[in-house]
């Protein structure tokens, strides 16, 4: 029953990629025919549109200093004396929290500086 349900359940995944194709298929082919029906100009449709692609570097770099201080000040704190009796598990949390947090503050933070002077 297990193998089953394994099938079933990757038979799902590849059926509702190819449905969500036909549907995007089928609506912008109703677009279209719209637009001709209207006599609208096709060239806006099949002009080729550049693409730019900026990596990130700035969020990457803010990112991974905000997880890398997270990471040193959970180590300073763990190695208190106030802090050395926690269990394990504690620390570990500790650890994940402080880099959760000061990597999602790195991400806001290089939002922030990123951000166009207009908006």
């Amino acid at each position: 029953m297990n193998d089953f349900s394994f099938y079933l359940a990757w038979l799902g995944f590849f059926a509702s990629i190819l449905l969500g194709w036909y549907f995007y298929l089928q609506a912008r082919t109703k677009e279209r025919m719209a637009l001709i029906e209207k006599n609208a100009d096709l060239a806006e449709i099949f002009k080729v549109r550049e693409f730019r692609f900026h990596f990130p570097w700035l969020k990457l770099g803010m990112t991974l200093m905000g997880v890398g201080f997270g990471f040193c000040l959970s180590l300073y704190l763990m190695l208190k004396p106030e802090t050395t009796n926690l269990d394990q598990g504690t620390q570990e949390i500790m650890v994940l929290g402080f880099m959760m947090f000061f990597g999602g503050l790195g991400l806001v933070i290089s939002h922030f500086v990123e951000k166009p002077k207009g908006h």
